[in-house]
């Protein structure tokens, strides 16, 4: 029994360090089930993502809600840094960073207004002599960035239920 207990321990530390996700793990509070969604560019990387996830979640999205009977997600605005981390000998950019910002709110029902803001940071190696295959490496990249930062701006609803929560008690 013990060497079970053991093994099922190890394994989920294991599983914990490495970085390991069940997929469709963000469960959306029921509050946010149906809700509408605002960008300025809705047609964007960003925006498909974010309505791709919050579709594979369930989550109905309303096109008007004049009343402002349920909670809104809107994308303010989204930027794709790039710093400089490493230079060659000769001077150039050997390696960047990548940072994309992501400015949202949500508005819960025409009552509160809870901004949101998540970054997602990914290197970029800048080989000169690949100019091709780079230009398709950091739009594969940046392409995970908008997911990856789509993932991080549904998982916040969960916080805003939360504080929600606290609000009505």
């Amino acid at each position: 029994m013990k060497k079970l207990f053991s093994l099922v321990t190890l394994t989920m530390i294991l599983l914990t360090g490495c970085g390991f996700h069940l997929q469709h793990e963000t469960e959306i509070p029921k509050q946010f089930e149906t809700m509408t969604f605002y960008s300025e560019n809705p047609y964007n990387e960003l925006s498909r993502t974010v309505k791709d996830l919050l579709n594979k979640n369930k989550v109905l999205l309303v096109q008007e809600d004049s009343a402002h009977q349920y909670p809104s997600l809107r994308i303010i605005n989204s930027n794709i840094g790039k710093e400089t981390i490493s230079i060659y000998q000769n001077g150039k950019s050997a390696e960047y960073q990548l940072i994309l910002t992501v400015n949202a709110q949500v508005i819960m029902a025409g009552r509160d207004i809870y901004p949101i803001t998540t970054k997602v940071f990914r290197t970029f190696f800048d080989n000169p002599a690949t100019a091709l295959a780079k230009t398709t490496e950091q739009k594969l990249i940046e392409r995970e960035m908008y997911t990856q930062a789509a993932k991080q701006l549904i998982s916040k609803l969960k916080s805003i239920n939360t504080i929600e929560n606290k609000h009505n008690t």
